[in-house]
């Protein structure tokens, strides 16, 4: 699956530059989303993909989720990436034993 993803990220990034934009990233947000959720299932995602879609035309509901404050949007995004970082420490968990292996995660994080 990582392989696949990096290649898709790839190729999208030359799509990108083809078309003068700039390359794309990729984001580790599915990973917090996912362990919080425990939900890979690929049908999810695209339903959010449409229901992202479907809010993005309506202009009501645009309306709705542009008016969220910056505060609540703040509060999510920490708690997502507090996610996220939790779920790779409970990753790294069983290899850092050695001092050798905590100075290299400290010196990643």
């Amino acid at each position: 699956r990582v392989q696949g993803g990096l290649t898709a990220d790839g190729v999208c990034s030359l799509l990108a530059c083809l078309g003068t934009s700039p390359p794309n990233t990729t984001f580790s947000q599915n990973s917090g989303v996912i362990a919080l959720t425990r939900c890979a299932n690929k049908r999810a995602g695209y339903m959010c993909a449409f229901f992202l879609l479907v809010f993005g035309i309506l202009a009501k509901i645009a309306s709705i989720i542009a008016s969220i404050p910056d505060c609540v949007l703040g509060g999510m995004t920490t708690f997502l990436f507090v996610n996220i970082a939790i779920s790779g420490l409970k990753i790294l968990g069983a290899h850092v034993d050695g001092r050798r292996n905590r100075f290299i995660v400290a010196a990643s994080l």
